[in-house]
């Protein structure tokens, strides 16, 4: 007997958004339950959920804003199922990805979580990374990388090394630190003593690293099947900084207070980031985005990837062979309205940093041709 499922989704003001990211998990998994949280507080909001909604579709109204994880708390506790899949609103779903999840949860005793290869992208082109674990040696590891080029280099080699392992798995699932709460299945036995999935101090972000090191301390696994595939239309939402350190500051301060790192960390947040020594080219500008020449040394095989981050943490990446490299405006737009760090490198791997080994660039909005006057398509 396979297990039984529940999909949560909780919506804050985007009716539509949620009835379409529903409409794409009832597609997928038609007769999965399904059960949306409205954050909204607002009336209005409320009775176009209702009108919206698909009869089969239970719904609740929370007590005003409560958050991200807690409205998945709500939904949760409504339910028997025996595990959930929570669902962003801008996630839609390839076809097969529910079963597929469900049935690596049900194979797989020790694991407690399982989650989808996501693309940014529904032509399935561009790569969203795999999840970081935060941790107080890596955010001293981050500081650090901000002020120190061979720090940097490390860095980026560490991260890359990871997305091109997540990125190049085929069928076996595999073995993650850390799981998007955008996307992921989990199964009722990681619940909490109060049968909470997440902690209810957590308003949004970081709930979900908070989770990921609650299952890794008590021993449960955490793994991306590479049949399940899903488009999250990420967006760099750099007005939601507030939020992020929120979460964050929740976290450390649960997990790592008093940690020497974490003090190390914070005392290298007061040095001036210094120039990181990075040569850069601007790319060449077409009618549709930006293009890329790949180094002879990098044509058989590399990886284009894109970050809002200096440091080049990865934002997406896609594979390719041969001469040009390219992004679109389209893609490009996701990063809003600031610069996009390219890098470019083999995806063969490679940890040395020779000459020809990597290309990086550095692009500036707008995003869009130029006889569209900085015109911003969207995604």
């Amino acid at each position: 007997m396979g297990l039984s499922c529940c999909a949560i989704l909780v919506n804050y003001r985007d009716a539509a958004e949620i009835v379409a990211a529903v409409e794409s998990v009832l597609a997928d998994a038609p007769g999965i339950e399904v059960r949306v949280v409205d954050n909204s507080d607002d009336d209005r909001e409320w009775a176009l959920l209702q009108s919206l909604l698909p009869p089969s579709v239970h719904s609740h109204r929370a007590d005003g804003n409560i958050g991200f994880g807690r409205g998945c708390n709500l939904a949760l506790q409504a339910s028997s199922a025996d595990c959930f899949f929570l669902v962003n609103p801008d996630v839609r779903l390839v076809k097969g990805c529910t079963a597929a999840l469900v049935d690596v949860l049900a194979r797989d005793a020790t694991l407690g979580a399982v989650a989808p290869r996501q693309f940014l992208d529904a032509a399935l082109q561009w790569r969203l990374p795999p999840s970081w674990l935060p941790t107080a040696v890596r955010a001293w590891a981050t500081e650090r990388a901000r002020r120190e080029p061979a720090i940097r280099d490390r860095v980026r080699h560490a991260t890359g090394a990871e997305a091109l392992r997540s990125w190049q798995a085929r069928h076996t699932p595999l073995r993650q630190r850390a799981l998007s709460g955008g996307a992921v299945i989990v199964h009722r036995r990681v619940l909490d003593a109060g049968g909470n999935l997440f902690d209810p101090r957590f308003f949004m972000y970081f709930e979900d690293s908070d989770l990921c090191l609650r299952l890794r301390r008590q021993g449960w696994g955490m793994a991306m099947a590479p049949e399940a595939q899903a488009v999250h239309a990420w967006r760099n939402a750099p007005h939601k900084q507030g939020l992020m350190e929120a979460g964050a500051a929740i976290y450390f301060s649960k997990h790592y207070a008093g940690d020497r790192w974490l003090h190390k960390a914070h005392q290298l947040q007061h040095v001036p980031p210094g120039p990181l020594g990075d040569l850069e080219q601007p790319g060449q500008r077409t009618a549709d985005g930006i293009e890329l020449e790949v180094p002879t040394a990098l044509q058989q095989g590399w990886v284009l990837e894109l970050s809002p981050d200096p440091l080049r943490q990865i934002g997406v990446g896609h594979l390719g062979t041969g001469a040009r490299a390219f992004a679109s405006y389209q893609t490009l737009a996701h990063f809003g309205e600031g610069a996009v760090f390219a890098r470019l490198r083999s995806s063969g791997g490679g940890q040395e940093r020779n000459a020809g080994s990597e290309l990086l660039a550095r692009f500036h909005p707008p995003y869009g041709s130029p006889r569209e006057a900085g015109a911003h398509p969207s995604a």
